[in-house]
């Protein structure tokens, strides 16, 4: 099973199409389920920039984010499961030892398990979070804290304890 950001869309009548748009600026993804049929869904575009594809482990799902709404998709029967509560994703990474996607909105960190959103930060960056790798329940990333380079932290994904030199909500008031 896998799943692919289209550029643009396909030639009308190449793939099997699924609309889970409303109406506006789309994103298209093409899949391909477990009998290797290729077909595509048709996302409404959130109002951030981030999209991207992400299959969920040892199931026929693929976490969509699509302008930073996310949308949960069983590639076998095409049925969209649901969407997540947050809609404006800026980065997402999955950590298997927590089985959790840990998501950001660029101000606070969240995790997120069969969409629902079972834990969210206060407040840690400045304006901006990027998730950088996931290793056993550790997840790191940087932060903005206002500098040129960002600040590393790291996240347990496990029990929510953020490490860093600087967290927003411990040095703005």
């Amino acid at each position: 099973m896998e799943a692919e950001i289209l550029t643009r869309p396909p030639l009308s009548g190449d793939y099997e199409e699924h609309y889970y748009a409303e109406s506006g600026n789309t994103l298209w993804v093409k899949f391909l389920d477990e009998e290797y049929i290729e077909w595509c869904g048709v996302f409404s575009l959130g109002w951030k920039s981030h999209s991207s594809v992400v299959k969920i482990p040892n199931e026929p799902v693929f976490l969509v984010i699509a302008g930073g709404q996310g949308y949960f998709v069983n590639a076998n029967t095409r049925e969209l499961i649901s969407e997540t509560k947050w809609d404006d994703i800026e980065s997402i990474i999955y950590n298997e030892e927590a089985d959790v996607f840990v998501i950001t909105d660029g101000l606070r960190l969240g995790t997120l398990k069969e969409n629902d959103l079972t834990w969210v930060s206060d407040r840690i960056s400045l304006d901006g979070i990027s998730l950088i790798s996931s290793n056993g329940p550790i997840v790191k990333g940087i932060l903005n804290d206002g500098t040129d380079v960002g600040c590393k932290f790291e996240i347990n994904a496990v029990s929510g304890e953020i490490k860093s030199p600087w967290l927003f909500y411990e040095n703005v008031s």
